[in-house]
């Protein structure tokens, strides 16, 4: 089972553009290499911070734990480190409610993270129903692509997170002015979940513009 591995941190002041060419040069080949893939790069431009979310896949939990403990993520993390801070980082695995076909590279998407607890005393099957017959279907229906669910295993929660993509900012806010979604957002907040909190990313363009850009070349 695919697990993804999100880091989160802002840029330290005065530092964009050796940050920009460490990450381009540096961080992410060596992510690549020991096994963990980045499939996105964004900037949060509504919600909480930190500001950038670098987000890496691993095949299973095995492979990323070997990724994480080897002395490769340990010298490249020292490193990113004196460019970067408030660093934390989670460990996610996919709830199983939200069918998807693998967990691709979305290149020049937005994305809408929404993040919850299941409120307590509320019946798990009951939730599990919810999701899939009415929030998955409204959050659709109100122009969103609805790409994955997330549950974190290790790192601060809340722990549930719902992934959904949009193809600009104002696909994104259309979509969140529509009936549709102000509705099942309502029941969702009002029967179902506690702590709730989200963020609209934009993305950074130093992960998915040299997968655009590979693929490009590839048709000539």
């Amino acid at each position: 089972m695919a697990v993804l591995f999100n880091q989160h941190w802002d840029i330290r002041p005065g530092l964009t553009r050796a940050y920009s060419d460490f990450v381009m040069t540096y961080y992410n080949p060596t992510l690549a290499t020991i096994g963990i893939k980045l499939v996105g790069g964004y900037y949060v431009t509504v919600g909480m911070g930190p500001r950038i979310i670098a987000v890496g896949l691993a095949e299973n939990a095995n492979d990323l734990e070997a990724a994480l403990a080897s002395a490769e993520f340990e010298s490249i993390t020292d490193r990113l480190m004196e460019f970067v801070t408030h660093y934390h980082s989670k460990i996610l695995r996919p709830t199983g409610r939200i069918m998807t076909d693998g967990y691709k590279v979305q290149t020049g998407l937005w994305k809408l993270h929404q993040y919850w607890n299941i409120a307590p005393g509320v019946d798990k099957l009951r939730y599990a129903d919810f999701v899939t017959r009415e929030l998955v279907p409204g959050l659709k229906e109100s122009g969103l692509e609805v790409t994955a669910g997330w549950r974190v295993v290790v790192g601060s929660g809340p722990y549930i997170l719902g992934e959904c993509s949009a193809p600009n900012l104002v696909d994104m806010a259309r979509a969140i002015e529509s009936d549709a979604y102000k509705a099942i957002m309502q029941k969702l907040l009002g029967e179902y979940v506690t702590d709730y909190h989200s963020r609209i990313l934009a993305p950074t363009g130093r992960v998915d513009l040299p997968i655009l850009l590979n693929e490009m070349m590839a048709q000539f």
